[in-house]
């Protein structure tokens, strides 16, 4: 095996992926390890990256390393200031921050962005800016709408190979947040039954003024109360309720193809709430993340 030409590390708040990579962008050695920064204490960010680089097969002592995620932000090892919207690829690797280590070895983080709701409110990325390049290099496009769901999902326009504009919605931890911590929790157990979250998706059109929601939030109580919907059904059901509430807002002014980035099991749930929604949808491998990194440093110097 060559040895890689770059290390190319994703590192969140809970996981580090690192991949080796060759001369022709492919992955030598991949691995996912449950280390985010929040599991770094004393600012071991650089003992950290060393001990994971350590575990790859390939010899990766030469290798220059360009770093995405929350380890660029104020909680990680240096802070890499955001870049405001719209940008380009050449935008991010303009602010990478340089870091210095022990070894001397050529360390890039990348910016995450920055922008602003037409009501003024800032709104950040961190991670998924290099996912959204690395999907348009392999693609080969430059425009599109994608979806990052997770804690707190992503939609993302892009015009003319540009990060036009973005908005969070916290889908995720909402879910978590009332399943683990609040009268809902009690009747619920892990989303698995399509038909509930189907039923769930359906109630999310239902008509009403914005706070409509949170009275349709209460009703997952009270089906199970009347028995309408069984333990087993409504965290599912409230699933496709948050779900498809996100898809409806996120896609209110776009009719053309989704691009949706996610694993497997949160990619599926989005990908059938959308259709029930009549969207049409493109599931992408997150893996593509890589290609953001390579497109990255080269247009870095790196």
């Amino acid at each position: 095996m060559s040895n890689p030409k770059l290390i190319a590390v994703d590192w969140g708040t809970s996981s580090l992926r690192i991949y080796a990579v060759g001369d022709k962008r492919d992955v030598l050695e991949a691995l996912e390890l449950p280390q985010g920064i929040l599991t770094v204490t004393d600012q071991g960010f650089e003992a950290g990256l060393q001990d994971a680089l350590a575990l790859l097969a390939v010899n990766a002592e030469e290798a220059p390393v360009i770093l995405s995620g929350m380890i660029g932000s104020r909680q990680g090892w240096v802070e890499a200031p955001y870049v405001k919207c719209p940008a380009t690829i050449d935008d991010l690797a303009a602010r990478t921050v340089s870091v210095d280590n022990a070894l001397g070895r050529a360390i890039k983080l990348v910016p995450g962005l920055e922008t602003r709701s037409s009501a003024g409110c800032p709104d950040v990325i961190r991670g998924e800016e290099t996912q959204i390049f690395g999907a348009l290099a392999a693609l080969k496009i430059k425009e599109g709408r994608f979806v990052l769901p997770g804690t707190h999902s992503k939609w993302v326009t892009v015009t003319d190979s540009q990060i036009e504009s973005y908005q969070t919605y916290m889908t995720g931890e909402v879910f978590s947040a009332l399943k683990e911590h609040t009268i809902l929790g009690r009747m619920m157990f892990k989303p698995g039954n399509d038909k509930a979250f189907e039923r769930g998706v359906a109630a999310s059109t239902e008509d009403g003024a914005p706070g409509r929601l949170l009275n349709q939030i209460f009703a997952t109580r009270t089906l199970g109360l009347f028995g309408e919907v069984t333990d087993e059904e409504a965290a599912s059901y409230l699933s496709g309720l948050l779900i498809g509430s996100e898809i409806r807002d996120g896609a209110r002014d776009h009719k053309g193809l989704l691009y949706i980035m996610a694993g497997s099991t949160l990619s599926d749930r989005y990908v059938r709430a959308a259709h029930e929604l009549s969207l049409q949808t493109r599931a992408i491998d997150p893996g593509s993340v890589v290609q953001g990194h390579c497109s990255i440093a080269e247009a870095a110097g790196i």
